[in-house]
């Protein structure tokens, strides 16, 4: 079983810090979950769109690793929020030794005070809480984030793109996406399907006392799959069943469907698809070599048959 650690929120707030704005006419400092509203609409108005408020809810207020811990720069004079930063807890080991993780993410700035600065004095303050150096972040920064990390002299530790790939299950509409006309593109694809669909030959033919089905919720059974085949000596993140329960079951505003692989009685592999429209994306993947062919088999029949 992967435990789940306790909300370390309260400590983290009560801490004091050690340096205050240097600008006179802003405050930088934490937020209370009673003004988490605020700070949704702060987001909102930097990124120009309407986030539904049930996904800031999830994201910020029912995460079971903790309450989002957030950080902003507001006018003394008014108390308007001007900058906002959120570090998500997070699920994070170096091989068997749990670490404090967060998910940097919605790093926003109305759109009045963009690109005048506050990004390095919101920085400054919140690095000098006395957790910065002990927790391990990680984040997927947008091109705005990157530009201003190279300016602050941190952009040795971006890493850059990760590697994915693409399983072709209906080659006529690839095709037809490449700019052929559908009357073309249709046919080709007929010939071409069959060829990308060897995936279809694996799986359960060679194990009969195999399953995949469907999964309503994750168990801890699922733990020690999960640090059975994901298990890193460097650092990774042990999604155990709570969290993979909140992160995809539990999402209020898209789609994921959860499946096991079963042998006899007991798990031996899951996976986690997200469909959107014609699109299915796998989104977790948990088995051991030997089980590895039959889940990625029944994964992607799911996502034939649901795009």
């Amino acid at each position: 079983m992967i435990p789940t650690p306790p909300d370390p929120f309260d400590e983290w707030l009560a801490v004091p810090i050690g340096a205050e704005s240097a600008d006179p006419r802003f405050v930088v400092r934490r937020v209370r979950p009673e003004e988490f509203d605020q700070i949704y609409d702060c987001v909102d108005s930097g990124f120009g769109k309407k986030r539904p408020r049930a996904l800031y809810d999830w994201l910020y207020r029912q995460n079971p690793y903790g309450r989002a811990r957030v950080w902003i720069t507001e006018e003394k004079e008014g108390g308007r929020i001007l900058k906002t930063g959120a570090y998500f807890p997070w699920p994070i080991w170096r091989g068997n030794e749990a670490h404090r993780g967060s998910l940097a993410g919605d790093a926003a700035t109305v759109p009045d005070w963009q690109r005048k600065g506050l990004s390095a004095d919101r920085r400054r303050v919140r690095k000098s809480h006395p957790w910065h150096r002990s927790i391990v972040t990680i984040s997927g920064p947008n091109y705005g984030s990157r530009v201003v990390a190279t300016k602050a002299g941190e952009d040795s530790s971006i890493l850059g793109p990760l590697r994915g790939g693409v399983a072709v299950l209906r080659a006529g509409a690839l095709i037809e996406r490449g700019g052929l006309p559908s009357w073309m593109a249709q046919p080709l694809g007929a010939i071409a399907t069959p060829i990308f669909s060897g995936w279809s030959r694996l799986g359960t033919r060679a194990h009969p006392a195999i399953r995949f089905e469907p999964l309503g919720r994750f168990e801890t059974a699922f733990d020690e799959i999960t640090l059975r085949t994901m298990g890193f000596p460097m650092y990774w993140c042990p999604h155990n069943a709570d969290w993979l329960n909140w992160r995809y079951l539990d999402h209020p505003v898209e789609r994921y469907e959860a499946f096991a692989l079963v042998e006899g009685d007991r798990p031996v592999g899951y996976s986690v698809i997200r469909l959107a429209g014609d699109e299915a994306t796998l989104s977790e993947f948990a088995a051991a070599p030997g089980h590895a062919p039959a889940l990625m088999a029944g994964s992607l029949r799911v996502c034939l048959l649901y795009t």
